[in-house]
């Protein structure tokens, strides 16, 4: 786990300046320690003050350099004691929530046209059990049509990073494929448009293929010429369809079929960065039940491909999905369907995104999976939307230095600059051509030097 605090330089201290500086840090420290000590109950959020940067001034007394070398050592002793005594106070919980208006002039059925609406309620947790066991535990609260409430456990997953390359992971997860299902989760606010294409709806909200998936997880990246290979496959409990609705079987698996599934895709650099081309497979069978008895089994084959073109300034999404199915059951054979969509973003500095998406799905309604499932229709519908960020979070800075600030675990923080860093989002930043080093300020023995970098900070990766 990793904190930032950014500066900038462009102003100077004098020592008297400096002398309150730490003793204002000083008296907060002790303050902090003291509760903490006595509560013990919730962890105190990192430091987001910049750190101020020095330059040179008058030559201080000798009073002054005491009380300065005294303050310091003070400020150093108990923000270890701080950072130590963190270790015993649990693992912090995150969260975010969504509402939201609807108006149309259709009438439900329950006589129900508009209004405002509650979205989800969202926790999330990323314990970690080492340096290369982490985990992602996930609940949602959400309300359906008729206004009662769900909760659903919506992520469950454990890993271990053997390296780049690999990091297997076990447990309740998104399902890789395309780009909208990793990318994009419950919050509304993730996503540049409010709503997700009609068929890759969640399963209990009419898609077409489990957003969802309970198995084993492998994923990793290399550097393959001027970009990398970005990689995913994985072996799941396979799908049935029940009354209709998609049902990934989170607790046993009702046949011994089980799915499996790939995404291998090529993210580009340089005079192409932002620009990841890939290829998606599933392969599985699916039973079919109504009212409790089984009523049919359907070998369901996709294969298609996404682009994703994601930079400060624009965000490009297209995805196909094309299915061969195979009727196990009946004597429809062999049916080919398909379903695809592409959506358009441009953004601007005063946090508007206006944005347009077509999807178009054709389902073969001879072929028993899509005839079962009560969203297997095929449509097509245009979206155009306008996205306004009250608080973007988002924007750059030019020249920046940054430290890394010093967390339970890490024996010592970091620092360093870039030649930009563009924020683009709720914990994510990109920095440009940066160098980072643990060295102490004044002591530059060793930095590493990276192009393009990018943080995570909700999942904990960067990504070089």
């Amino acid at each position: 786990m990793y904190g930032l605090s950014w500066a900038t330089q462009g102003w100077a201290q004098t020592d008297s300046d400096r002398i309150a500086e730490l003793e204002r840090l000083v008296k907060q420290l002790t303050e902090r320690v003291k509760a903490v000590d006595q509560m013990k109950v919730t962890e105190p959020a990192p430091s987001t003050t910049a750190a101020p940067v020095v330059e040179a001034a008058d030559a201080p007394t000798a009073t002054q350099e005491s009380r300065i070398d005294a303050l310091e050592l003070t400020f150093k002793q108990m923000d270890e004691s701080s950072s130590s005594n963190r270790a015993s106070l649990g693992v912090p919980l995150h969260g975010f929530m969504d509402v939201g208006y609807a108006h149309s002039r259709q009438t439900t059925t329950d006589d129900r046209r508009g209004g405002f609406v509650l979205g989800n309620l969202d926790f999330y947790l990323t314990p970690e059990f080492g340096p290369r066991v982490k985990s992602l535990i996930e609940v949602v609260f959400e309300w359906d049509h008729h206004g009662g409430l769900l909760t659903d456990l919506e992520r469950l997953q454990i890993g271990y990073t053997f390296a780049d390359t690999l990091t297997l992971w076990a447990g309740r997860f998104h399902s890789p494929y395309g780009y909208w299902n990793t990318a994009f989760h419950h919050g509304a606010q993730f996503q540049t448009a409010i709503t997700r294409p009609r068929f890759l709806e969640f399963e209990d909200k009419g898609g077409i293929l489990p957003a969802h998936a309970v198995g084993l997880w492998g994923t990793g990246k290399r550097a393959a010429g001027p970009g990398k290979v970005v990689y995913d496959v994985y072996v799941i409990n396979g799908n049935r369809v029940t009354d209709g609705e998609l049902d990934f079987q989170a607790v046993l698996d009702d046949n011994s079929n089980k799915g499996l599934g790939s995404r291998v895709g090529y993210a580009f650099s340089g005079a192409l960065s932002g620009l990841t081309l890939g290829v998606h497979g599933v392969s599985q069978s699916v039973k079919i039940y109504t009212g409790g008895m089984r009523t049919g089994q359907s070998d369901l084959r996709m294969l298609g491909g996404y682009a994703v073109y994601d930079t400060d300034d624009w965000e490009a999404i297209a995805e196909y999905y094309n299915y061969h199915d195979r009727d196990l059951t009946g004597s429809s054979g062999t049916r080919t369907s398909w379903a695809a969509f592409a959506q358009v973003g441009r953004h601007f500095d005063a946090g508007f995104t206006p944005y347009a998406r077509y999807e178009k799905a054709s389902l073969d309604q001879s072929d028993p999976y899509f005839q079962n499932l009560i969203s297997g229709a095929s449509y097509n519908r245009g979206v155009i939307g306008l996205r306004y960020d009250l608080d973007t979070r988002t924007g750059h800075m030019d020249r920046p230095h940054f430290r890394l600030v010093k967390k339970i675990g890490r024996k010592r923080g970091g620092r360093g600059d870039a030649r930009r860093i563009d924020f683009l989002g709720d914990n994510h930043e990109r920095l440009s051509d940066s160098r980072y080093t643990t060295c102490e300020p004044g002591q530059d023995d060793w930095f590493l030097r990276v192009k393009d970098l990018e943080l995570d900070r909700v999942t904990e990766v960067g990504t070089a």
